[in-house]
């Protein structure tokens, strides 16, 4: 009995924080908030929204992922194999950088020396770079660098990604 009345104040306990909040002025002018309204006097009633810090980068295991092993996706308008690429990022939620080499001559050549020719796709994770889009050898660089399999709620991709 008593387990079934301590499960019940448990569950019931989160909703007390949804309580109304209420403004007024006292006597001196000065601006009160409180649960309670005050007997006799005219408030104003607020709605007061859950509290919610967001983290630029998603979960933990995200966050330490993109430290050890950012990505990288050398990408141009190449077709299918870069438009699968950019899809298993977005699907996995992995947070990256897109460069072309194709609109950049520092791209072009930074390509050229990380992978040893400028032929997108490239994923670079960390230091290391796989080249040609292989789904199952991406998979697996990206399970190696830490990142999650699903993708993270919390992580916005940006359009066009």
């Amino acid at each position: 009995m008593k387990s079934a009345l301590l499960i019940a104040l448990l569950l019931a306990a989160p909703f007390g924080f949804a309580a109304k909040v209420y403004q007024w002025k006292d006597a001196n002018g000065n601006v009160i908030f409180s649960d309670q309204p005050p007997p006799g006097q005219q408030v104003k009633e607020k709605d007061v929204k859950a509290n919610v810090i967001t983290t630029s980068g998603g979960n933990f295991i995200t966050r330490e992922a993109m430290r050890k092993n950012p990505i990288t996706l050398w990408s141009n308008n190449c077709g299918e194999p870069c438009d699968n690429a950019r899809a298993l990022l977005g699907k996995r939620g992995v947070p990256y950088a897109l460069r072309n080499p194709q609109a950049s001559t520092g791209d072009y050549d930074q390509l050229k020396k990380l992978a040893g020719d400028v032929v997108v796709p490239v994923l670079q994770v960390g230091d290391t770079a796989l080249k040609g889009f292989q789904d199952t050898s991406w998979a697996a660089a990206l399970d190696q660098a830490g990142y999650p399999k699903t993708a993270d709620p919390t992580i916005r991709q940006p359009a066009g990604k």
